[in-house]
């Protein structure tokens, strides 16, 4: 998928991006959903024989206008196969990463030396916790993993925090702690709870790199903000997504849609990824234009403007893969209704995309979460959240 010079790879390109447009009959079968919505087209894939079969020289057919009249491949063909090759990249991708725990190592919190060793357990009403004391400052301490002088366990505000971005309103969530799990905590402290983990997960940093893939997605959407004399106030949440792992890149809060705005979630994929993608895909904005010119055009390279527009496309599903991730938006946002101040936005949108990386099982890629299929190396497994807020934490 390295270069994108004829319009019906651009446009089997955009078929694949959007959710459930291929059906695989067989091996060698498949049904494309036409784009104007006249049902499926099928496509098959044949070899004249096992030499062809071995060197992959296959005989494609599609019964579309396009193949039939002209017998070029077309738009649906590519489509198959371009989600052919992607299913061996993400298959390859996860047969090769090897996951590994979080860092457990110690630090005395006072002079910083790794010349700790541990003196006993604290007994709590959530179990017992390890003490350590620091051989160099003799200071004894317990390692603060996000929890600490918390009132409740931390398996109680972390099931907080997966309710409220999967859509529960504060005050359901307190019916649903005190029903199932018999903890009893007021609408005040739901709402203390999740400030409190949202801004410390707008403050962590991913120390591991994300190995994703060269064709990108990239859309907006909007967030309500309480301003003092006006009755609606939006703001833009940027959302880029790599279309091999799903995983988000960026998820950056502006007030405007310019040029300068669209370029700020482009600039932060390209420092945390230090990749040049073949393709990113858009709506018809005409703010990307610009924006991925300004940030990715390279006289040198193969694909000189990687952009890809699909406002002139003749499909009618407006945009992307994007689409899903900005409704997973909505169900939170439509239970927030508004957010105090750009501050608290900038630190949902951070607690989203950490859920959407880390959290949310996303049906696309087998039911991983992002992060597995992106080669970072943390032990996902259990209570996602608690690793994560541990991770922050530190």
């Amino acid at each position: 998928m390295s270069q994108f010079n004829d319009p019906r790879e651009l446009r089997g390109l955009k078929i694949l991006s959007e959710p459930d447009t291929i059906r695989n009959i067989d091996k060698n079968n498949w049904e494309v959903k036409s784009q104007s919505g006249n049902g499926y087209y099928h496509i098959n894939r044949f070899y004249k024989d096992r030499h062809a079969q071995m060197r992959g020289q296959a005989v494609w057919s599609c019964l579309c206008p396009d193949h039939q009249t002209r017998g070029v491949i077309c738009k649906h063909i590519h489509a198959v196969q371009f989600s052919l090759k992607l299913k061996v990249e993400v298959e390859a991708d996860i047969k090769s990463q090897k996951i590994v725990g979080v860092d457990v190592s110690v630090t005395c919190p006072v002079c910083k030396s790794e010349n700790v060793v541990k003196r006993g357990v604290r007994k709590t009403k959530f179990g017992e916790v390890q003490r350590y004391g620091c051989l160099d400052c003799q200071h004894r301490f317990i390692v603060d993993k996000g929890f600490s002088k918390m009132k409740h366990s931390p398996e109680s505000i972390t099931l907080t925090l997966d309710l409220y971005f999967k859509g529960l309103s504060d005050r359901k969530i307190v019916d649903h702690l005190k029903q199932f799990h018999s903890v009893s905590v007021v609408h005040s402290t739901i709402i203390r709870w999740i400030h409190k983990y949202l801004k410390l997960l707008s403050k962590y940093a991913e120390k591991h790199h994300a190995e994703v893939g060269k064709i990108w997605h990239c859309d907006e959407t909007t967030v309500f903000i309480k301003k003092e004399g006006e009755k609606k106030y939006y703001q833009w949440i940027w959302n880029l997504m790599d279309a091999k792992t799903r995983y988000l890149l960026a998820c950056q809060v502006t007030e405007t849609r310019f040029v300068k705005d669209a370029r700020i979630p482009l600039a932060k994929a390209k420092e945390i990824t230090n990749v040049r993608p073949n393709a990113i895909v858009t709506d018809g904005l005409q703010a990307y234009r610009q924006a991925v010119k300004d940030e990715f055009y390279d006289m040198g390279a193969q694909i000189r403007n990687p952009h890809i527009r699909l406002k002139d496309f003749e499909t009618k599903p407006n945009n992307n893969i994007l689409e899903r991730l900005n409704g997973t938006f909505r169900e939170r946002t439509k239970v927030v209704r508004s957010f105090d101040s750009s501050i608290s936005a900038e630190e949902f949108a951070i607690g989203m995309q950490t859920y959407y990386n880390y959290i949310r099982p996303h049906q696309g890629i087998g039911g991983l979460v992002p992060a597995q299929l992106a080669n970072i190396p943390i032990n996902l497994t259990g209570n996602r959240w608690q690793t994560m807020i541990e991770l922050a934490a530190k």
